[in-house]
């Protein structure tokens, strides 16, 4: 067998190949530091870093072949290999330790693993423990505290490997709980100071409870929505022929609207204009499908309205399976609850409906993959994921009209202020104020999706804590950037005075309960122009295809999506696709537009797969895995919607000129960048920069896209990219979080993002240029 056998590194269904006697490591390097380093050990010799301890064809010295029949050993050739060692192809391994020959010469650890006594297991961090495919801290980690498995309750955090009562941002402990005392009826700005009935718990105030996510405005329950003498806040009113629509004030409403007496209403579900302006529906009516129908809340049991409009069953109903549960609300226009809404009303929230007393898991909406559904307690805010045929009990719940676009009772927080504003591209952007309850990364896409929003990105939380949204929990929370094929991006941050990106973040598995928060456009819409072969979902948002495209490399259907006008999907961005309807599900994988781990120089991308229109678990191997970016997969493009307001950056905000790349079609989509780099900053501060010049820094997927676009100015040297990933270096050492980088010269209609020659990846406190970037698509 020739002494250049590859051996797969297995990735899901993906492979990496890696040589066994010097891999295709040409151009080595991390962070832009030069094209000739090898990772530690390792030797260049031509084009490849090879092992010259071992290499039969480089035995001590690169160009030193053993003659044939012999081997090489502790870098000299001899007949047979010393003690401890085997021969694999005439290289001598201890097969106790080697990765790619683990146990036999044939067995190759999967990427995330090191062998160990001749078995292979998960790689980590110094300082972590594998537990099952997660890496994590005893010490700190709340879902492993001590031990693997160990869970604190809600309101504890791990110290030392113990749990202990540990309550952060607006939550104080009261009678040994952490409530928040912001929102919380029985303990409102204080323990023990209990709002009267008829009230609700805003801002650490007892005020009037004003239903359907209406705000008080002196001693009244107005419509920030669409109170045209209160619009977006208490006394903004609108002028002259103006109207409120969606909290702002404009002199038309918004598709599907229509102006009465100023405010821009539904005649669909609105109850004081229910079929026409001024036609009011009854006490126990509410307005469907232009007419006043008995309402919902009629069929529940003892109703308790909490401060965000939504009727609840004051008493739990009898246990049942999720079906079941899903059909008896279901028969009187009701539903059951998502995990945040019950999240949000239990004991250690607003405590509207759940006390320390209701300890029962409840059944809410939100799914984890196709046959387990998430249920809540109310007593502590804790989740678990169990199969939809378990029996649980349940409330049922009377939701007010679901907005159209991430805004106003969507958001995650107070009722009088769930949404918190971003800067990018006209301020048209929203992110919760509060963490949402913990869950897995793929329930958490699907609640986001579910209020018209996306899971966060790591740039767009980075950007919210410098905007100022508040003190964080101090939790980790899931982010919608995937770092290997088993885990994603998780940051935490409590003080936001303090807080530092490059030590804020870790990974860990996408199935780990976590919290998370929700970002997405005020602006309600779907792409404008007809895609062949579309599929629009429900109300509102991006559209995708029904049919997987044929095979291509990462980069070139990267290419592929952007001439049709559109883009490769995140892969949050394709299982929130999925979670919403998408159907047609071949099996095949999916490229995500995620750079995931690096092994050595093979860099892969994430993808996704489902069958039908399942539901997304997004597990490693069952419906998530990663690929090297040289191979080819199937995937579906996805297209935005469009501000036709945005016209791009503001004068000044770009370095350089602004350049402005138009997507073809007629949908009018278009990208803006510096047309020149930044001065050198830490990946925190580039992020800030931008966000400062209503933008956001630009990822490796928008800089390939505009690069072969004819984006110019390539410096040559490497500029941040802002996706994190894990970097293995050596076949020996652990994997490092690292974030990605790119790097061109002049134009170069042919950018490849080739690891070691055209991208790299870099420690998130380096100082590198970068560039900033905008768009007119609502993402």
């Amino acid at each position: 067998m020739s002494s250049r056998r590859l051996i797969a590194l297995a990735l899901g269904l993906g492979a990496l190949a890696c040589s066994v006697l010097g891999s295709d490591l040409e151009h080595f390097t991390e962070g832009g530091g030069g094209a000739s380093q090898c990772p530690t050990g390792l030797e260049r010799c031509g084009e490849e870093c090879v092992d010259t301890s071992s290499n039969p064809a480089h035995c001590g010295a690169c160009g030193s072949a053993c003659p044939g029949g012999q081997v090489c050993d502790l870098s000299a050739c001899s007949d047979s290999c010393s003690s401890g060692k085997t021969n694999c192809d005439s290289a001598c391994v201890d097969l106790d330790k080697d990765p790619l020959h683990c146990g036999d010469c044939a067995t190759a650890c999967n990427v995330g693993e090191s062998c160990a006594k001749g078995g292979c297991a998960v790689s980590c961090f110094p300082g972590q423990t594998a537990c099952g495919s997660s890496c994590v801290d005893l010490d700190t980690d709340s879902q492993h505290c001590g031990k693997c498995g160990a869970t604190c309750a809600p309101g504890e955090a791990c110290q030392a490997g113990k749990c202990v009562i540990s309550c952060t941002g607006t939550q104080k402990e009261c009678a040994g709980a952490c409530v928040d005392t912001q929102t919380n009826q029985n303990h409102c700005g204080a323990c023990g100071s209990a709002c009267k009935a008829g009230e609700a718990c805003s801002a650490g105030q007892c005020k009037i409870a004003c239903p359907g996510g209406q705000v008080e405005c002196g001693g009244l329950c107005k419509s920030l929505e669409s109170d045209s003498k209160n619009c977006g806040a208490c006394g903004k009113a609108c002028v002259g022929s103006e109207a409120c629509s969606v909290g702002k004030c404009t002199l038309d409403c918004a598709p599907g609207e229509t102006n009465c007496s100023g405010s821009c209403v539904d005649l669909g579900s609105n109850a004081a204009h229910c079929g026409a302006c001024g036609t009011a529906c009854g006490t126990d009516q509410e307005c469907s499908a232009e007419k006043c129908v008995v309402a919902c809340k009629t069929k529940l049991n003892s109703p308790i309205t909490d401060p965000w409009g939504y009727s609840w069953d004051g008493l739990e109903r009898a246990a049942a399976a999720h079906a079941t549960a899903t059909q008896t609300c279901s028969g009187f226009a009701g539903r059951l609850p998502t995990a945040s809404e019950l999240y949000r009303v239990g004991a250690t929230q607003s405590a509207t409906v759940g006390q320390t007393v209701h300890t029962n898991y409840l059944w809410s909406l939100t799914p984890n993959g196709p046959a387990e559904r998430i249920r809540l307690r109310l007593s502590n805010g804790s989740t678990a994921s169990s199969a939809a045929t378990t029996s649980s009990n349940y409330r049922c719940v009377c939701p007010p009209p679901a907005p159209t676009a991430f805004t106003g009772k969507a958001c995650n927080g107070p009722a009088a202020q769930g949404c918190f504003g971003l800067d990018g591209e006209g301020k048209k952007h929203n992110i919760d104020l509060a963490d949402r309850p913990a869950l897995p990364k793929g329930s958490a896409i699907w609640e986001c999706g579910f209020y018209q929003g996306h899971l966060a990105t790591p740039v767009r939380v980075t950007e919210a804590i410098a905007k100022g949204v508040g003190a964080g929990s101090n939790a980790y929370l899931h982010t919608a950037d995937d770092t290997r094929n088993d885990s994603d991006l998780i940051l935490r941050w409590q003080d936001p005075k303090v807080f530092a990106l490059a030590t804020a973040v870790t990974s860990s598995a996408t199935t780990a309960l976590r919290p998370f928060r929700c970002v997405g456009s005020s602006q309600a819409g779907t792409h404008p122009a007809s895609i062949v072969g579309e599929w629009v979902p429900a109300g509102s948002g991006a559209k995708s295809e029904t049919k997987d495209s044929a095979a291509l490399g990462w980069a070139a259907a990267a290419s592929a999506c952007f001439a049709k006008g559109g883009h490769v999907p995140t892969t949050a961005e394709l299982a929130e696709l999925v979670a919403r309807g998408l159907s047609g599900g071949s099996g095949a994988w999916l490229w995500g537009a995620d750079t995931s781990s690096i092994v050595l120089s093979a860099a892969t991308a994430s993808a996704l797969k489902w069958t039908g229109s399942a539901a997304p678990s997004y597990a490693s191997g069952a419906d998530l895995t990663a690929q090297a970016k040289t191979t080819t997969s199937a995937y579906r493009c996805t297209y935005y919607p469009i501000d036709a307001s945005f016209t791009g950056p503001a004068s000044g905000a770009c370095s350089g000129t602004c350049a402005e790349i138009a997507l073809p079609g007629s949908a009018g989509a278009k990208l803006w960048f510096d047309a020149a780099d930044r001065p050198a900053a830490s990946l925190q501060a580039a992020i800030d920069t931008c966000r400062k010049n209503a933008g956001h820094l630009a990822s490796t997927r928008e800089l390939l896209e505009g690069i072969r676009a004819g984006l110019g100015g390539g410096s040559n040297k490497y500029v941040w990219a802002g996706d994190f990933t894990q970097y293995l270096a050596s076949p020996y050492t652990g994997y490092q979080l690292r974030a990605t980088t790119v790097r061109w010269t002049g134009t170069a209609p042919t950018f490849a993002d080739v690891f070691g020659t055209s991208s790299s990846v870099a420690d998130p406190a380096s100082a590198l240029p970068y560039r900033c970037f905008w768009t007119n698509e609502l993402r």
